[in-house]
Formats: C-alpha cells, sequence, structure tokens
C-alpha cells in the first residue's frame, strides 16, 4: 500500500516491539491452538537472534497492526522477539530498503506493494530471477501450496516470476475510494457525488464556508497520482484504457491522457491550497475534523476514522470515486525474504503467521482491509467490506500504479504532477510521460 505517515513527521530508526505489547488482536484461541499443532514446535530452531522486520505500518492511523499482529505470532512462538525497523513514510522507506539491499545488510523481513514494488528485487538483471535477492517461498515454506488454494492467482502473479512465489500478499486494499464527513454533507445538504462534476458542484456550494470540498495532501506526490491515474483515469476512460497505458501499449501522449491531466488540474480547484504542505493523512485529518467535506484516498483511510471515533455510515462514508464504481483499483502489503538476511528461520516462522487465516484476520480487521485468501470473509456487520469482497471477487480489477510502474517511473511522475499543480500547466506531465514511457513497456 502506499503508506504512511503523521504530520509531517519521520518515525525511523527501530523500534523494539516487545511480544506481550498489550493490543488486543481478538484471535481464537481454537485457531491458535490449530497453528501450534500445524506449525512447527515454538521452540524448535529457535535462537535469541531478534526478527528484524521492515514495515511501515506501525505509525499514526494503522490502529497498531503490526502489535496486534507479533502478540499473536506469541501464541505460536512465544521466543521470538520481534524488532521493527520502522520508517513512518513510504518513500522514505523504500529509499532507505534499497541502500541496505545493496549493501547486503537487508532485514530479515520486508514489506512492500505486490507487483514492481517487490518483484524489483526478483529481476535485479531486468532478464531472469539468477541475480535474485529474495527467496523463493515454495523452497523454504510448504504453506506455499495452502496459499495457492485459498489466494487468487491474479493476485500471486504479481509476486511471481518462472512458478515461484516470492512473496507473501498480506491484505487487500481498494484505491479508488472517497470519503466523506457525513455531518458536512448533512449541515450544507449536499448529497454523495455521482460523477466528478457532481464533485465540482459541492466545491460551488460550499464557497465561503470556510470547509474545503476536496482535501488533498501531496507533499508526498503520490497522492497525486492516485487521484489523477487510479481514480480519475480509470473513471474517465476506465479500466482497460488504465491499464493499456500503463502497460506502454499506447502512445504517450495519448489524447485521452491529456484529457485526464487537464480534469485533474481543474479538480485541482476544490483542493485546499496549501495541499504542498500536507501528507495524505493529514488530508484525512481534515475530513474527520469537519473541516473538509472529502477526500480520495485508498481504504486504509478508514483506520484513521476508527482511531478518532468516528463510525461508518454515520459519522463518515466511504464509496468509489465517482465513475470507478465496478472497477476495484487494488493494492496489496506483501512481504519478502531477503536472501541476505541473517535470522532465515525466524522469518519463516513470522511468514507462517502472515499467511495463516488467524494471521490474516489480524491484519484485516486491524487494517480495514480485505485478506487475500478466500477463506477469510469480511465480518457480516460491516456492509462496506461485504461489497468490496463481492467486488474484489467478481468485478473488474485492476493493479495499482506502485504494481505496474517501475519505481523510476512512479517518482519522475510525482514529481512533474506536483510542477503541474505549481505551474498550473499540464506540460511537465506530459514531457514526463513521453520521456519515461519506454520504462512501461
Amino acid at each position: 500500500m502506499r503508506t504512511t505517515r503523521r504530520r509531517a513527521q519521520t518515525v525511523a530508526g527501530l523500534s523494539l516491539l516487545a511480544l506481550g505489547i498489550a493490543v488486543g488482536a481478538g484471535c481464537s484461541s481454537r485457531s491458535a491452538g490449530a497453528e501450534n499443532r500445524s506449525s512447527p514446535s515454538a521452540s524448535d530452531g529457535q535462537s535469541q537472534r531478534p526478527v528484524e522486520m521492515f514495515s511501515w505500518w506501525e505509525s499514526a492511523g494503522d490502529g497498531g497492526v503490526l502489535g496486534a499482529l507479533i502478540k499473536h505470532h506469541q501464541k505460536s512462538y512465544p521466543g521470538d522477539v520481534i524488532i521493527n525497523a520502522a520508517t513512518g513514510l513510504s518513500g522514505l522507506a523504500r529509499k532507505t530498503l534499497r541502500t541496505r539491499m545493496i549493501q547486503r545488510e537487508p532485514p530479515d523481513a520486508f514489506q512492500a506493494n505486490v507487483g514492481a514494488d517487490i518483484m524489483q528485487w526478483v529481476l535485479m538483471n531486468r532478464s531472469d530471477a539468477r541475480e535474485s535477492k529474495l527467496v523463493a517461498l515454495d523452497d523454504v515454506l510448504p504453506e506455499v501450496a495452502e496459499w495457492r488454494r485459498t489466494m487468487p492467482a491474479r493476485l500471486l502473479d504479481q509476486v511471481s516470476y518462472d512458478g515461484k512465489l516470492y512473496g507473501l500478499p498480506s491484505n487487500v486494499h481498494r484505491i479508488n475510494s472517497l470519503f466523506y464527513n457525513r455531518r458536512v454533507f448533512d449541515k450544507y445538504g449536499l448529497t454523495v457525488p455521482a460523477t466528478v462534476a457532481d464533485m465540482k458542484a459541492i466545491g460551488q456550494k460550499l464557497k465561503g464556508t470556510g470547509v474545503v470540498p476536496l482535501a488533498m495532501g501531496s507533499k508526498e506526490p503520490w497522492t497525486l497520482a492516485l487521484l489523477g491515474f487510479e481514480c480519475l483515469l480509470v473513471s474517465r476512460e476506465g479500466p482497460t484504457f488504465y491499464e493499456d497505458y500503463l502497460h506502454g501499449k499506447l502512445k504517450a501522449d495519448d489524447p485521452r491522457m491529456r484529457a485526464t491531466l487537464h480534469a485533474l488540474l481543474d479538480l485541482g480547484s476544490i483542493f485546499n491550497s496549501d495541499h504542498a504542505q500536507y501528507n495524505w493523512l493529514q488530508a484525512v485529518e481534515m475530513v474527520t475534523r469537519g473541516q473538509a467535506a472529502m477526500t480520495a484516498m485508498g481504504d486504509w483511510a478508514t483506520v484513521f476514522f476508527t482511531t478518532q471515533g468516528m463510525q461508518p455510515g454515520k459519522d463518515y462514508g466511504e464509496v468509489a470515486f465517482p465513475g470507478s464504481e465496478n472497477t476495484f483499483v487494488f493494492t496489496s502489503d506483501a512481504f519478502a525474504l531477503p536472501v541476505d538476511a541473517r535470522n532465515k528461520a525466524g522469518a519463516e516462522r513470522l511468514m507462517r503467521t502472515l499467511g495463516s487465516p488467524e494471521g490474516q484476520r489480524v491484519i484485516a480487521r486491524k487494517k480495514g482491509a480485505l485478506s487475500p485468501r478466500a477463506d477469510v470473509e469480511p465480518p457480516a456487520e460491516e456492509p462496506t467490506l461485504v461489497k468490496k469482497h463481492e467486488l474484489w471477487l467478481h468485478g473488474d480489477l485492476v493493479l495499482a500504479l506502485s504494481g505496474i510502474a517501475p519505481p523510476r517511473f512512479s517518482e519522475d511522475l510525482g514529481a512533474a504532477l506536483a510542477e503541474m499543480f505549481d505551474r498550473r500547466d499540464v506540460e511537465p506531465v506530459v514531457h514526463t510521460l513521453k520521456s519515461r514511457y519506454a520504462l512501461l513497456k
């Protein structure tokens, strides 16, 4: 997932997460016992060396997902100590990880988005897996056979090469989501937008009220790409065009792409004017406080609404970005095992927990996400999740930009989008798309 954040603070360094952390994981003793019976003994082969995880989950708004996961892990492996090399902003996390991987000093397990974000470490020579920096999970974990039975091939394909699995998907997030404050909508007589034009109309109605129509935090400019490509482009041109364009099958300056950029720039007229000073979490916070009516963000934002005491359907609403109701633009946080990891045995135990049904329930519950496992269904009392689960099973699925495009393309695109808003001109993005489009082929 692209994550995370907190009021322009960067959480960096090592944070020791004791396995006895007081976070309720809400797991059943029956399932925990079953996992103890099916997994290697909790004492077999364990050393005193900590297991070093590299995840951006343990930042504000993630609702203690990592702590809850570790607490559940302790039920099967009480001797394990987990250290999170926490880097609070996803962009910074990737840069730090790259340095460590290149220097052959990787963590024991790390988080990345499915697709290009994780597979860059497999196809190091851009040809095959002979120089892979990741372990093929099939070679070390018999649980892979179970994961293949319970997770959709469409998802596992994004972490596989030549029939081998190199990453374990831990959740499924919908990116093309729109959140709104129901109290703001009720106060000003607003209706949930069905079109982008409706969003602009909300902007007109809120003029002079002091309420921002559409909160944006573009301090990390991937948020502009999320709105422009994974929401607006899909809404305007459909999932097939989105996929074809991002797989390098069309012309870089296709007029439909240029028209979408103009539409994005026009939508910027209802942003908060200081959006470049905010990160995505601050934009969501504007909605929770009633300072903004709406924000477009992946559904991981639901966790922050919950931490603010807001209830779905009562205090806030979540809908598909207008025009993309039948499309599920998805991403998934996957975990991988580096070849050069020091505590391989401990990392393998952690992967067993991450992929287990109860482990995935913990993650889904704490992240407000779906589980990729078909046997882990969302709670019936959460209708929005149930509806998304049905769409995940039967709708149009397209992978997020971070899964399709190589990191260099995404970084350059983000910088160009920021410049586009600075200059109020689409040409910086058009130029970048033309000069970098070959990277998509």
